[in-house]
């Protein structure tokens, strides 16, 4: 008779479909990236890509993986690919104006956040990102009403799912 662990990494054994799906393979990713293995979790993404160079959230993820490792402009070109896609993803574009502000490029990054609120007023990513970028800008008084937004929208995000 299996064990019961047997009997679960069955279950859990994805199929040949499954295998061959990019959603598989983004899933793979995030689990991985979960989990600390940053270059196993971006092969997966790789390959997810390469089943479908459209799906969204694998060329963000990347792109974020990429940033972590100082990889900029790879970065960039990730982050660029999914607002092809999808002009108005608040994470792409909150990510691209953070790789642009690492790189002191905080005009450029304030487009970024900017599109980022006129896509999801609520995100408190993005207006947390756009006060620390005006600060760097001198911008001290924008900053500090943008900061303001961004720990009121915190606040009244406690005790649901935040984003």
């Amino acid at each position: 008779m299996p064990s019961i662990n047997q009997i679960l990494s069955i279950l859990m054994m994805p199929s040949s479909g499954e295998i061959e799906s990019a959603s598989y393979w983004l899933g793979k990713g995030n689990e991985l990236c979960n989990c600390g293995e940053t270059q196993e979790a971006l092969k997966a993404y790789e390959h997810a890509l390469k089943i479908d160079g459209t799906l969204i959230d694998a060329w963000n993820n990347k792109g974020l993986i990429l940033a972590s490792q100082g990889k900029f402009p790879d970065a960039l070109r990730c982050f660029e690919q999914a607002l092809k896609l999808s002009p108005q993803h608040v994470n792409a574009l909150s990510n691209k104006g953070m790789v642009l502000a690492q790189q002191k490029k905080y005009p450029e990054a304030l487009v970024c956040f900017d599109a980022a609120i006129a896509a999801d007023p609520y995100f408190a990513g993005a207006w947390y990102n756009k006060a620390l970028a005006m600060q760097c800008l001198g911008r001290g008084k924008e900053a500090m009403a943008a900061m303001k937004t961004a720990r009121t929208l915190e606040g009244a995000a406690s005790g649901c799912c935040r984003r």
